[in-house]
């Protein structure tokens, strides 16, 4: 007799497992049981199936949503990363080139963005996150110390906890939530000052058109710069001296600067009323200016005249140099300066009038200035001679004492024996 197994029907009966079986044990009531098994097996199966396939698949999909997301935020890095490094090779490359305003802009923005903001907002997330952890916490303590021990069915000595946490956790709460503040208040403003940089569109802003593109004050503008030149955030960045313009380039700004103090400086001497000069400032001024005006007269006159001219330009500049070296003879050069010099130049002054008329009496005035001017010349040789003979005589007189002091002194057997020359009086 072939084997045949309770559930699974001989290949032989045509895949007809009740008939092969009753026939095979011709018992009907047999073949009734295992049908209904059978189908009890499958409804089972079946009911099974449908309660794992929902979460099954929900947990797929959840699964394949957060592979893709974390996908998308590993490209995103990626990408950035590739920015970064693309721009950072740029830079290298392009090291020794001279930035444009917009790539200076550009890095600055970036490198304001990557840093000091950076850095503020993650202050500001995890100041928030322990601020809220701790807030929590302490709220939670301060109800169950409220509520009381014996609501909570707890000692004394167990109770205590809650009060004791509760204190640990609220500073810590209050602390997180100031490093919140500071975080959120920090990344403010490094973004207003990114805004500023954007709205400049050249080495040298003026900060009315920053204001207008921004729309914040000029006054807020003009304190949040200052604030950042000070912390270094904006390297080579000027303010000038009146607030109302920012310089992005230190050589710019040094320009701007020399040539407005040039212009106050300028502006100041004028509107400062001139010192008086001195006496002997006066009459050296009145000399140059004179002496100017010799130069300036000569090739304009005969040739006879220019020679007169280069003479008294010589016993003039000589005068002028002996009483700046020996200011105490100034009282006897006063005729010289006050008279002698303006009609002088008031003589010359007609003779140039005369331009190149050939009449007789032109003549006449051109011969007679020239014969003056001769005369002039000798008169100006003379007081300078007169000036050294005063000037000799005192030096021989400083010669005579020193003589009779080293003598006094047994120092010496005579001056002209010790240096071989005689002093002539």
């Amino acid at each position: 007799m072939p084997y045949s197994h309770p559930y699974k029907p001989n290949s032989s009966d045509n895949g007809n497992p009740q008939q092969s079986h009753a026939s095979e044990s011709g018992n009907p009531k047999y073949a009734r049981d295992f049908q209904n098994r059978a189908e009890a097996w499958a409804h089972r199966k079946d009911h099974r199936a449908s309660n794992l396939n929902d979460p099954m698949d929900h947990f797929v999909d959840r699964v394949v949503d957060i592979g893709t997301n974390v996908g998308a935020g590993v490209m995103d890095v990626l990408s950035d990363a590739l920015s970064s490094a693309g721009d950072a090779i740029s830079r290298w490359a392009n090291r020794d080139r001279e930035l444009t305003f917009p790539e200076w802009r550009a890095r600055m923005d970036r490198k304001i963005q990557n840093g000091a903001q950076g850095s503020n907002l993650a202050m500001a997330i995890v100041g928030g996150f322990f601020a809220c952890s701790f807030g929590i916490s302490a709220l939670v303590m301060f109800i169950l110390s409220a509520v009381g021990p014996g609501a909570l069915h707890l000692s004394d000595m167990q109770f205590m906890v809650f009060p004791i946490l509760m204190a640990v956790f609220t500073p810590l709460t209050v602390g997180f939530a100031f490093m919140t503040v500071f975080g959120i208040r920090g990344y403010r403003y490094y973004g207003r000052l990114r805004a500023y940089l954007r709205a400049a569109h050249d080495w040298v802003c003026r900060l009315p058109a920053i204001a207008r593109a921004t729309g914040h004050s000029e006054a807020q503008i003009r304190r949040e710069l200052t604030k950042a030149i000070a912390d270094g955030k904006l390297p080579d960045t000027f303010l000038s001296e009146d607030g109302q313009t920012v310089f992005f380039k230190e050589e710019l700004y040094r320009a701007e600067h020399a040539q407005t103090s040039h212009e106050e400086e300028q502006s100041r001497q004028e509107q400062e009323p001139p010192k008086p000069l001195g006496p002997m400032e006066e009459f050296l001024k009145e000399g140059q200016e004179f002496l100017l005006y010799l130069k300036d007269c000569k090739g304009r006159l005969d040739p006879t005249v220019d020679e007169e001219l280069e003479e008294m330009d010589k016993n003039c500049a000589v005068i002028l140099g002996f009483v700046h070296n020996h200011p105490e003879q100034l009282n006897r050069v006063r005729r010289f300066s006050e008279y002698y010099l303006p009609t002088t130049r008031k003589l010359l002054d007609t003779a140039q009038g005369l331009g190149t008329v050939d009449g007789e009496n032109a003549q006449t005035i051109r011969r007679d200035i020239t014969g003056i001017l001769h005369t002039l010349n000798s008169a100006y040789a003379k007081l300078y001679d007169t000036l050294l003979q005063d000037v000799s005589l005192d030096v021989s007189t400083e010669i005579d004492t020193l003589e009779t002091m080293l003598r006094q002194d047994g120092l010496t057997g005579g001056f002209a024996n010790d240096f071989g020359a005689s002093v002539s009086r």
